[in-house]
């Protein structure tokens, strides 16, 4: 029984060094974001490891429940699709060129 109980506070214990440290990602309707090209949505692999790992801009057109968002490519009339928060991140324009 000691065991188990100790367990249980090693698991809460590494619960919260954990999550400490991640993030949620928050985006809102009209922010720009970029969208991880995924292995299925890729149309070259023969550049290996030199392809984007990044494609975009997109704008979120509507929010859903469960961190998804319906995004939409910026200068498109394709459809739009609808993409789980963990596969964007904020799109940051970039004044160098």
């Amino acid at each position: 029984m000691v065991v188990l109980y100790l367990y249980i506070l090693q698991k809460e214990k590494i619960d919260r060094v954990y999550n400490k440290k991640v993030k949620s990602k928050q985006f809102s309707s009209g922010d720009l974001v970029l969208k991880v090209i995924l292995l299925m949505d890729q149309k070259s692999r023969d550049q290996g490891k030199w392809t984007y790992n990044w494609e975009g801009p997109f704008i979120i057109e509507r929010i859903y429940s469960n961190n998804a968002y319906l995004i939409k490519e910026l200068n498109s009339r394709n459809a739009s699709k609808v993409i789980n928060g963990k596969y964007l991140k904020k799109f940051h324009e970039s004044s160098m060129y």
